[in-house]
């Protein structure tokens, strides 16, 4: 079957080789269980930034070069490309029960990511709620990864079982 946009299958690969690293430096740094590296430390170009709002003078600067650490940037980047590659590369035998697959998985974890985060919003305030929608902005990709791939697990050791 001829997929129109999914990557070649090699692009798998790549996307674990991301995957496994950037998601575990990505838990370790939000848990603050290691520090990010003082070398990423730059002055970077600011759209919008809360603590430039309301200076001391009464102006309000939004365009503004701010200091920071771009590790959190970096790993959510690395997050990002790395999902989208191992969740949008073909499969080595891609077929219409491969895509249905897809697309059911790809709705469950919309449903189950939709219901959490209902959740969250009524029963964490706060500081919590804002860490809580930073983590929502891998958990869909997550979430579908997970089960497109343990569903496609089952669909192989069913159809070996069957032969």
């Amino acid at each position: 079957m001829k997929t129109r946009y999914l990557f070649p299958h090699r692009f798998k690969k790549l996307g674990w080789i991301l995957l496994i690293p950037s998601l575990v430096l990505g838990l370790l740094l939000t848990s603050e269980m290691i520090s990010a590296p003082s070398w990423l430390d730059m002055d970077v170009f600011a759209l919008y930034d809360p603590k430039m709002l309301g200076d001391e003078e009464g102006t309000k600067e939004v365009f503004k070069m701010r200091e920071t650490n771009l590790a959190d940037e970096i790993i959510a980047c690395l997050l990002i490309v790395s999902t989208i590659l191992v969740a949008c590369s073909e499969v080595k035998e891609e077929d219409e029960y491969i895509g249905k697959l897809r697309l059911e998985s790809l709705l469950w974890a919309t449903y189950v990511n939709a219901g959490f985060l209902i959740f969250c919003l009524f029963f964490i305030y706060g500081i919590g709620f804002y860490q809580v929608m930073v983590y929502n902005l891998f958990t869909l990709m997550l979430l579908f990864l997970v089960r497109f791939h343990l569903v496609l697990y089952k669909a192989s050791k069913l159809s070996a079982y069957e032969e």
